[in-house]
């Protein structure tokens, strides 16, 4: 079971802590184009389509 409890001692884990991992090329390319383009969703009330516009930054 984990839990956190606030204390005034500082950080201590049991084992020890693992790097962190390197992305694979094809996240590191989603990644990338997430953080370039800008996205909105149009939602129609009457039908409840949605609409998804992707413009670039």
């Amino acid at each position: 079971m984990n839990y956190a409890c606030i204390s005034d001692r500082p950080f201590i884990a049991k084992k020890s802590l693992s790097a962190k991992k390197k992305l694979t090329p094809e996240a590191r390319s989603r990644k990338a184009f997430i953080r370039s383009h800008k996205f909105s969703i149009d939602v129609n009330p009457s039908t409840h389509e949605a609409k998804i516009k992707i413009t670039k930054e």
